[in-house]
């Protein structure tokens, strides 16, 4: 059996590490001061890194050299902490404590420890899975796999209750994070059948409380809020987390704090936290209830409440559940290692999975997804979550859809904005990201038909793929360049670029030339008061007179440089507006033609028009006069509804309004 595999529970205010003996037993590792879990809290001192029960302390001395909760923050770009000018992002702070774990963890079982399970909330999303996978490598970890926190402490549960049919619900409420589960045990096996939780919820938030009643006290009798110094708050915090674990044991605490040469006394009944916090026990309540629906079962149904995590100490919610489900929650395992033991199993099964071993361990463990994957899609103008994989869906699992279909013609990619989430409103939901599948063969619009995978891995992590059904040519893919976001989207900012092609031909002289800047000025006033546009100026003959641009000056000065000369070279101004607007990722790119008459090379204007239309480009198209060919200058246009023919040039600047009002809207 390998030996080098741990399990790991990554938390939010502990962290701890165990392994599965050579009799088959999962046992937890203490650290290197001999404490069977430690404090997930950082200290940057000088060129050293801490962890533990020095850097939980250190924090009243130096706060501003100490981070913790640092899971809270598990795949946030906004979240930095910052010393001595370097930025540490959540995953190398993690990555710090999984480092410290496995150090001595070496320490005990005099080898090298490279392959690990980490737990996560089961309610963490992709993006903090992903994050988490990252903070392991970075500690130098091979991560086996990611296992739900409360799948994991079923796991513990079940191994000394094999031999029963046991229907368990999995309370798991730590320092940061709150997970309720629904699990089967029975034949060897550990199956998930419904989660739910808050990852945003823990035994810090009954801390806060408790820290703003006393704080509130302090100001009240001396006039001053000792929360305004940080090492005043770290101390603050320090006495309120120990009044609350005296509160588990004891009717009544003392909570003393000193501040600028004041004193506070604070009396603090178990009844009064309970009273206090009582919106966030009922937070907790209300989830449990929602995934005993969700399973369809009734309490009744549950033969055993299994607790995890220290929060779950607390008296309060102990009756909770006693009061729901009609017996005592199971006090088998202790609340602080169960996950870590369940980790620890999980690891010797996968280790030997890997080695081609035997495994130590005759059970099993399937899990279900605890968000929602959907697609982005339009639905009567508005953005909907189109649900692709339903939330509590067993993992691994998959979807295909093969009613993918090109738009244009010669079309070589495809976009997709993937989210996580419940919420019909995508907005409301977690965005993966903005992916575009690229390689497509070029064909005739409609042409290309694709399918499309859509997959939860064993971690609980996303993958796509698609495939060109014609060839079966899997696609590659890659995040979409661009700064559009899904916001932007559905609030009409998505980035645009137009091209306005001038006919500066010889039979445009006088007042059709005056007419056509009076209507190009209208339609560059209405389109640059749209967020997220650009607009340039081409003229045929006269090239580039304004590259794009947001600056509306700049654009009327080109208008007005507008001068007839020639004949009508209108696959030059069309080439130039190719070269000058190429596609980028999210940018809708629009090219209108405005001309009276009729080109000089009709064949390399087709031509022009067939590179822009096969890009992805808009094309429209503006006839003015007796002289236009309106049959060829309707076929250049991308559909019948973007072809516009003026009998006089007087009517254009009525058109190129309704143009801008029309192009405002997308």
């Amino acid at each position: 059996m390998s030996t080098g595999a741990v399990g790991i529970d990554l938390g939010t205010t502990f962290s701890a590490i165990a392994h599965v003996n050579h009799h088959g037993v999962p046992e937890i590792l203490p650290n290197a001061e001999g404490d069977r879990i430690t404090p997930s809290v950082i200290l940057f001192e000088d060129d050293e890194v801490i962890i533990g029960n020095y850097a939980k302390q250190a924090a009243v001395v130096y706060p501003e050299q100490v981070v913790e909760f640092v899971k809270r923050h598990m795949g946030s770009t906004d979240f930095r902490f910052t010393y001595r000018g370097k930025n540490y992002s959540p995953e190398e702070l993690s990555s710090f404590i999984l480092a410290k774990l496995k150090h001595d963890a070496e320490l005990r079982l005099g080898h090298r420890v490279e392959q690990a399970v980490i737990t996560v909330p089961a309610y963490f999303n992709d993006v903090q899975r992903r994050a988490t996978l990252r903070a392991g490598e970075m500690a130098g970890l091979q991560v086996l796999k990611l296992i739900n926190e409360p799948t994991a402490a079923a796991f513990a549960y079940g191994l000394s209750n094999m031999d029963k049919q046991v229907r368990t619900m999995v309370f798991d409420l730590g320092g940061g994070t709150f997970d309720v589960t629904v699990v089967d045990i029975a034949n060897q096996r550990v199956d998930v059948r419904a989660t739910d939780g808050d990852h945003l919820l823990g035994g810090k938030d009954w801390d806060d409380m408790l820290i703003q009643h006393v704080a509130g006290a302090f100001k009240a009798k001396h006039g001053i809020d000792p929360l305004s110094d940080l090492a005043s708050y770290h101390d603050l915090r320090q006495k309120c987390v120990s009044g609350k674990i005296s509160l588990t044991r004891r009717p009544k605490v003392n909570i003393f704090h000193d501040f600028e040469s004041k004193v506070l006394r604070a009396a603090v009944t178990r009844q009064d936290f309970e009273q206090l916090t009582a919106h966030l026990l009922g937070r907790c309540e209300k989830l449990t209830r929602a995934v005993l629906r969700e399973a369809q079962l009734q309490p009744s149904d549950i033969d055993v409440v299994l607790l995890a995590g220290g929060s779950t100490r607390m008296p309060m919610v102990r009756t909770m559940l006693t009061e729901i489900f009609g017996k005592e929650p199971s006090t088998e395992i202790n609340p602080d290692e169960a996950i870590a033991l369940g980790a620890a199993l999980t690891a010797a099964v996968e280790s030997s999975r890997l080695a081609g071993e035997e495994s130590p361990i005759d059970m099993r463990t399937s899990d279900v997804t605890s968000h929602s994957l959907g697609m982005v899609v339009y639905r009567d103008t508005a953005l909907y979550n189109s649900k692709i994989i339903k939330r509590n869906t067993r993992i691994p699992a998959d979807q295909t859809r093969d009613d993918y279909a090109t738009t244009h013609d010669g079309q070589t990619t495809m976009d997709l904005w993937l989210v996580q989430g419940e919420e019909q409103d995508p907005l409301k939901a977690s965005v993966l990201g903005h992916f575009e599948f690229y390689g497509i063969p070029a064909r005739p619009a409609g042409q290309s038909t694709l399918s499309v995978t859509y997959r939860y891995n064993a971690n609980g992590i996303v993958e796509v793929e698609a495939m060109d059904l014609a060839s079966g040519q899997v696609l590659p893919h890659r995040l979409a360049g661009g700064q559009t976001s899904l916001e932007d989207l559905a609030h009409n900012r998505a980035p645009m670029q137009v091209a306005l092609i001038m006919d500066c031909s010889g039979s445009m002289y006088g007042q059709n030339i005056a007419e056509a800047k009076k209507a190009a000025h209208s339609f560059a006033a209405r389109t640059l008061a749209t967020p997220n546009r650009q607009l340039a100026v081409i003229a045929f003959p006269g090239g580039v007179k304004a590259p794009p641009t947001s600056d509306l000056t700049k654009v009327q000065r080109a208008i007005d440089e507008l001068t007839p000369i020639g004949s009508t070279p209108m696959s030059d101004g069309l080439y130039d507006a190719r070269n000058l607007i190429r596609p980028k990722a999210g940018v809708q790119r629009v090219f209108l033609i405005l001309t009276d008459g009729h080109p000089d090379d009709p064949d390399g204007t087709t031509s022009e028009i067939h590179r822009l239309r096969t890009s992805g480009a808009r094309v429209i198209t503006v006839g003015v006069g007796s002289l236009v060919q309106q049959d060829f200058l309707r076929s250049l246009a991308s559909r019948p509804a973007d072809y516009h023919f003026c009998g006089e040039s007087l009517e254009l600047e009525g058109t190129f309004i309704n143009l801008a009002t029309q192009l405002a809207g997308e």
